[in-house]
């Protein structure tokens, strides 16, 4: 079985399916001259609302990005609102007050303490630290963190010493990673707006870009095995493992980093005819990817300060030697930092409540593994802030993002040494010599971005601009 459209897209996540959205908004494009291939047997990739029906509560959840982050200047909230497809007084919520925080101690009256000013402070020092010499040796988050601590002792109390170093892990539940292994060069990030909830869901943005393109261009469990460069016809041939062949004059490649990462041998791999240039297989090696997961516990009643929007509960003071190895076993509470969304106060107007909770490698790939074990984890943490008596949740929701083996995780994250810029450079096609030698073969996806890289917008306006590469191109023929 062949298809032959004039531009073929790999993968139905955000990217891929506004990258078809955008080309059939073209009056010279026809409706069957767009085809996208997608391994799984839905579309949205790592965006996932649960159903109602999974809730006790009757509530929503997203197991993937929850925000429109970097809100004075997203993409997908401009398109929503300019559309009228998104309602600012009852769809998102900032959920930005100052975070409750607590400890193995219990609660830490942060305000009180400074300690959310010292922690403003540590990441102006790694700002600073680093562009003093931008060649400077990159360093873990742990380790920069230190340094501050020690230079500035003198200045600290004797609470913000023992506190503030182990909020700041808090980067870890930013990245998916643990902040042994995370970069301390990227580890603060310059935000275009505060990160503003979106409580209907991203399934939304994902039915307003598919119900523009015909379903029927739209082709489900369809895993690419080949990817043919070079044919006779001068066509690139997509193959999947299903034995379908697509030709086409254009290739748009969204699939994930984690998935571009694979031997092409691996059994979720992806074959290049011929191989990839030295370059983007270098390129591809020089960025890693995280695990950020979530954990959704729904209550019968609400237990804890139902106004306040997150809290932290911030590790203990453990050995970082072994922070980023995988877990054979249950870690001991505490071990890892908590970072929970209060969904009681998101929506106020349930019966009952639920917290949800962002995950960080190696724990994620655990309790991902282990859904049994994750009350275990969280009990002993979250009994140290209670109103009322604690009680057990009624319903526990887990992601399984490192158990889909066409996700293998979450988006890029920076290790120690990493260097997004190659990737970008060499993926984003946007100059000259970018390693690939047939222009007509286009990358997308949040690794492919510098601005809004691992959020939705960047996925989004990746694919729009790849959409755009290919209108420009067919006009100039």
């Amino acid at each position: 079985m062949s298809k032959t459209p004039k531009v073929t897209i790999i993968g139905a996540g955000i990217s891929g399916l506004k990258a078809a959205h955008t080309l059939l908004q073209d009056p010279n494009i026809k409706p069957e001259e767009v085809i996208i291939i997608e391994a799984q047997d839905h579309i949205g990739g790592r965006l996932k609302t649960t159903e109602e029906s999974q809730s006790k509560l009757g509530i929503r959840y997203d197991l993937g990005a929850s925000w429109f982050h970097d809100s004075l200047n997203n993409s997908t909230l401009n398109y929503l609102i300019e559309n009228n497809r998104i309602d600012l007084g009852k769809d998102v919520y900032y959920d930005d007050k100052d975070v409750q925080v607590y400890s193995s101690d219990g609660y830490l009256d942060s305000g009180d303490l400074k300690l959310n000013r010292v922690l403003e402070d540590i990441e102006k020092y790694i700002e600073l630290y680093f562009h003093e010499d931008i060649d400077k040796e990159d360093i873990s988050c742990i380790e920069i963190v230190d340094k501050f601590l020690e230079k500035y002792d003198p200045l600290l109390t004797d609470e913000q010493k023992k506190y503030c170093g182990r909020m700041m892990r808090y980067l870890e539940l930013w990245f998916g990673i643990s902040n042994d292994i995370s970069s301390g060069k990227f580890a603060v990030m310059d935000h275009q707006g505060r990160n503003l909830l979106n409580k209907k869901g991203y399934y939304y943005l994902v039915d307003v870009l598919a119900n523009e393109i015909p379903k029927s261009s739209i082709l489900l469990n369809e895993p690419v095995k080949t990817i043919y460069r070079q044919n006779n016809n001068k066509k690139i041939c997509v193959e999947t493992k299903n034995g379908l062949k697509v030709y086409s004059e254009y290739l748009i490649v969204t699939a994930p980093l984690s998935i571009l990462q694979l031997d092409q041998n691996h059994e979720y791999g992806i074959k290049w005819e011929p191989p990839l240039s030295e370059k983007i297989q270098k390129s591809l090696k020089t960025m890693h990817f995280g695990a950020l997961g979530k954990v959704v516990l729904e209550f019968d009643n609400i237990w804890w300060d139902k106004n306040q929007d997150r809290f932290q509960i911030i590790a203990d003071q453990v050995s970082t030697d072994n922070l980023s190895k995988p877990l054979k076993s249950l870690p001991a509470s505490f071990t890892y930092p908590v970072y929970c969304v209060n969904f009681a106060c998101v929506h106020p107007n349930k019966k009952g409540g639920s917290l949800v909770f962002l995950i960080q490698s190696p724990l994620t790939e655990y309790l991902e593994s282990h859904p049994e074990e994750v009350w275990k984890y969280y009990k002993p943490m979250l009994e140290k802030m209670p109103i009322t008596p604690i009680t057990d949740p009624i319903n526990i929701i887990v992601t399984d993002w490192t158990l889909n083996p066409y996700i293998r995780g979450a988006y890029s994250a920076m290790h120690v040494g990493d260097d997004a810029n190659d990737l970008i450079i060499t993926l984003s096609g946007e100059f000259e010599n970018c390693g690939i030698s047939e222009k007509n073969i286009r990358f997308a996806g949040e690794h492919t971005v510098a601005d809004g890289a691992g959020c939705v917008h960047g996925a989004y306006n990746s694919g729009e601009r790849e959409a755009k590469w290919i209108l420009n191109d067919l006009n100039q023929k």
